[in-house]
């Protein structure tokens, strides 16, 4: 049961006693550093919901604005205790991602501060920590369930010059064993981006390199809008996002592709 001496109603909500919860969350996601009410996320902080989502919870009488300023979340006693409400599991949910989206951040730091780290990063994590990365950047994202990609793993989009930009990212991390991304790897991404809309390209990131005959295939490469990217690259994008946090500043999304791409084959 919670402590229920913490729920009041001062304002006699029919809804009953509620608390009010932070409705930020803390990590960088430009899709979710909107204004809302002349109000941003406090710096490195992003809003828990998005822009629809906050629309319709004001709708509901659950938003109020505390004396700061900044929107709260009404959360009432009878959600509490019931189990079987519709917004208890999301905030459970949210506080998850919350959690494994900080380490993950705390994950590309070390890369940043010490490339050697990347050797101790499991390989599906450094998908998540290049998603982290990606998103602090600017870039929207989409990770793809494992085993569900169909030749990539992550997808980024960003506009440039009012034209939206599509970039499809599969992750190899092999360092250590020896084992680099070969013909296979290019051809599954080579084929997924030649049946994608205009406007799309696709990076291949291997930590361990690539073999001879893809490093030979350049032309065919640069002829399908694929680029390649070893260990350097996966650092300097986590270098690129340690600045990025310490100076607070946003980069551009115009530059954004060229960030993305810059230093790769």
């Amino acid at each position: 049961m919670p402590d229920t001496s913490r729920y009041k109603n001062t304002d006699n909500d029919q809804r009953g006693p509620y608390i009010l919860s932070d409705v930020t969350a803390p990590f960088c996601r430009p899709s979710l550093r909107f204004d809302w009410h002349g109000k941003l996320p406090p710096l490195g902080r992003s809003w828990r919901y998005s822009k629809r989502r906050t629309q319709a919870l004001e709708a509901e009488g659950r938003i109020v604005f505390s004396d700061s300023k900044l929107p709260k979340l009404k959360r009432y006693l009878s959600e509490a205790i019931r189990p079987d409400t519709q917004i208890v599991e999301p905030v459970l949910i949210f506080k998850v991602e919350s959690i494994v989206r900080v380490a993950m951040r705390s994950i590309a730091l070390s890369i940043a501060e010490n490339p050697s780290c990347l050797a101790h990063v499991e390989w599906r994590d450094l998908e998540r920590v290049l998603r982290e990365v990606f998103e602090c950047l600017g870039f929207t994202t989409k990770l793809t369930r494992s085993g569900k990609d169909g030749g990539f793993d992550l997808q980024l989009e960003c506009v440039k010059a009012g034209k939206a930009l599509i970039f499809l990212v599969e992750v190899k991390h092999w360092l250590g064993s020896g084992k680099k991304a070969g013909q296979p790897v290019l051809k599954a991404l080579i084929d997924i981006v030649a049946r994608s809309v205009n406007g799309t390209t696709g990076l291949l990131l291997s930590s361990s390199g690539f073999t001879t005959d893809v490093i030979n295939s350049r032309t065919e490469v640069e002829q399908h809008r694929v680029r390649l990217g070893g260990h350097s690259k996966i650092v300097s994008l986590c270098q690129h996002y340690l600045q990025s946090s310490k100076s607070g500043l946003w980069i551009p999304t115009s530059d954004l592709p060229d960030l993305l791409l810059h230093g790769t084959n």
